[in-house]
């Protein structure tokens, strides 16, 4: 479920158009004004805003706001401003320019998209950039951690409940033999079964295979070195198949560690799903570290990054 909210009664596209230019004005931003309109319009409210105000000031209100706002609060607004597909795509482009870091970010939004919704996400990233998602992570990326990525992001897998208790079974072993050894021996298998089966029979394999060895996929997969981030990747995309929710509140708890707030993952985890199911994050998120989401985010931001923020996460 959603957590940000919208007022019962909502000004017209042109009025909200002109608020946010009454803002702009003057000695200053009023950075308020603009959370206050934004943070609380849904996507549809959002398009019909910015198709409002190009008609009216004939420029982009995606332009103006970079313009007018800066660091964390410009990035995060920056994400929110764009079409939710859009902006899975802008994200992504922006993980393959620096894909031996931002990895992780491909397979989150491998995983925390239905593949309806990823196939949305492509083709929006085909109308941006003139070129294939799949094109962009080949370029980047290099070895097992290519071929592995690649399968993520091109698969249509089948997105039903219906699960072949025999071929979690066998596909069991398969994970067992390529990583019970203390290192990797059969990348291709790993590579084809996650990247290829369906999360329903994804998590009952996984689920034979905790039974079998008392352990899970996850846990088997912590051990040697990982250079190129291949590993690493395969244990992400065990925990986001296993939980998705679960894992994205690790990269929450992650983001706001005692030794830096890492703005970038918490803004993309808030802004990515405030309008979608932040409100079930947040539930587990309370459960993991036995304190309220809005109390973390409170704790570990400032300014007006923290005041949009909290408003999406549903404070204000």
């Amino acid at each position: 479920m959603a957590t940000i909210t919208v007022p019962q009664v909502v000004p017209s596209p042109v009025e909200d158009a002109e608020a946010l230019m009454k803002a702009f004005q003057g000695w200053g931003t009023d950075e308020q004004a603009v959370i206050y309109i934004l943070a609380h319009r849904d996507a549809a409210q959002r398009k019909l805003i910015r198709l409002a105000y190009e008609e009216k000031y004939n420029e982009s209100l995606t332009q103006r706001l970079q313009s007018e706002l800066s660091g964390d609060f410009q990035t995060a607004m920056s994400y929110w401003i764009l079409d939710p597909v859009e902006r899975q795509a802008v994200i992504a482009n922006s993980a393959t320019k620096c894909i031996d870091e931002e990895y992780p970010v491909i397979v989150e939004i491998a995983y925390a998209n239905s593949p309806a919704e990823l196939l949305k996400v492509k083709q929006a990233y085909h109308a941006l950039y003139k070129r294939s998602l799949e094109e962009d992570v080949a370029a980047n990326a290099t070895g097992n951690l290519r071929d592995l990525l690649l399968a993520l992001v091109s698969t249509y897998r089948y997105d039903g409940d219906e699960v072949n208790s025999g071929l979690a079974k066998s596909e069991a072993k398969i994970i067992h033999k390529a990583v019970g050894n203390g290192s990797i021996t059969d990348h291709g298998e790993l590579t084809r079964i996650l990247g290829t089966r369906s999360k329903a029979q994804l998590v009952a394999t996984f689920n034979y295979f905790s039974d079998e060895h008392s352990t899970t996929v996850t846990k088997a997969l912590l051990h040697g070195e990982d250079p190129t981030g291949y590993t690493r990747a395969l244990r992400i995309a065990a925990r986001c198949i296993a939980d998705t929710n679960k894992y994205l509140v690790k990269v929450l708890r992650s983001a706001m560690r005692s030794s830096g707030t890492d703005e970038e993952s918490l803004s993309r985890v808030v802004v990515m799903h405030a309008e979608k199911d932040l409100r079930d994050i947040k539930e587990e998120f309370h459960k993991r570290a036995s304190v309220a989401l809005e109390q973390a985010v409170a704790k570990e931001t400032s300014g007006d990054y923290k005041t949009f923020i909290m408003a999406l996460v549903g404070s204000h």
